[in-house]
C-alpha cells in the first residue's frame, strides 16, 4: 500500500509539473489540445470564441497587439511542448469586421509571418497583419454593461418555459431572489444595478449551478466547482 502511495504522489507531482509548462489559461480542453499540439506557426484561426495566434522561432519573447484595443496592451504568448509560441484571445464583441495586429518578437514590432494577409500604414509604413473575425454577439452573460450604468446584464439560453436564476456573491448565493424572464423562447434576460468590484455568479438551471459558458473569467469556489466573475468599473 504503501509503494502505490508513493507512485500516486509522484505521478501528481509530474502531473502538476506539467501543467505548469503547459498550462494555458483557457477553460476549454479542445482549445487547450489545439494550442499544446500545434508543431508548427499557422495563420490565425477562430476556434471557440477566441482567435489563435502562432509563432515559431529562437525567440525570447512574443507577444501581440490588436488595432481594436488601440494598441494599448501586448498580449504574451506561452511556449508549447513542441518549442511554437501560442496564443488564444477571446473575441471581442460586436459585428464581424477585419483587425489589424503586429507581433512583438524580441522587442521588435513585425507583421505575422505566418500570415500572407498583411496591409502597410499610410503614416508610418508599418506592416502590420489582417485578420477577419466572425461576429460577437454582446447578449453575453453577466460581462457586458450594454448601457454604461455600472451594472450587468445576464443572458442566458436554455429550454422554453424553464425558471432560470443567477445566484452570486451579490445576493448571498440565493439561488431564488434573482429570476430571469423569458423574453423569446429559451432566451432569458436579467439586469442587475451591481455596485463597483469583482462579483462572482453561477445559473441555476433545472437544480444544478452552471458557471456562465460564454465568460472567459472562470474561477474555482472552494468546493472545486466552477464560478463565473465579473468586474464592475467604478464611476468617474
Amino acid at each position: 500500500m504503501r509503494i502505490r502511495n508513493i507512485i500516486v504522489l509522484a505521478c501528481l507531482v509530474c502531473a502538476g509539473a506539467l501543467r505548469g509548462v503547459y498550462a494555458f489559461d483557457v477553460t476549454s480542453v479542445n482549445l487547450h489540445l489545439y494550442l499544446s499540439g500545434l508543431k508548427q506557426a499557422r495563420a490565425p484561426v477562430v476556434l471557440e470564441g477566441h482567435l489563435i495566434l502562432s509563432a515559431a522561432g529562437s525567440y525570447r519573447f512574443v507577444g501581440a497587439a490588436f488595432s481594436y484595443e488601440d494598441w494599448r496592451s501586448v498580449h504574451a504568448f506561452e511556449m508549447n511542448r513542441y518549442g511554437v509560441f501560442v496564443l488564444a484571445v477571446p473575441l471581442p464583441y460586436g459585428e464581424a469586421t477585419a483587425v489589424r495586429y503586429r507581433l512583438v518578437l524580441d522587442g521588435l514590432w513585425a507583421a505575422d509571418p505566418a500570415n500572407p494577409a498583411t496591409e502597410r500604414d499610410l503614416s508610418t509604413g508599418a506592416a502590420m497583419s489582417l485578420v477577419a473575425l466572425p461576429r460577437r454577439p454582446r447578449t453575453v452573460l453577466g460581462v457586458w454593461d450594454p448601457v454604461g450604468e455600472g451594472g450587468a446584464s445576464f443572458f442566458f439560453r436554455g429550454a422554453p418555459g424553464q425558471r432560470i436564476t443567477v445566484a452570486g456573491t451579490f445576493n448571498g448565493w440565493d439561488p431564488f431572489i434573482h429570476e430571469l424572464e423569458e423574453r423569446s423562447p429559451g432566451e432569458y434576460e436579467l439586469w442587475l444595478d451591481l455596485p463597483a468590484g469583482e462579483h462572482q455568479y453561477v445559473f441555476m438551471y433545472r437544480g444544478e449551478r452552471i458557471a456562465d459558458p460564454l465568460n472567459t473569467k472562470l474561477l474555482y469556489g472552494k468546493d472545486g466547482r466552477p464560478v463565473s466573475a465579473l468586474t464592475i468599473a467604478a464611476a468617474d
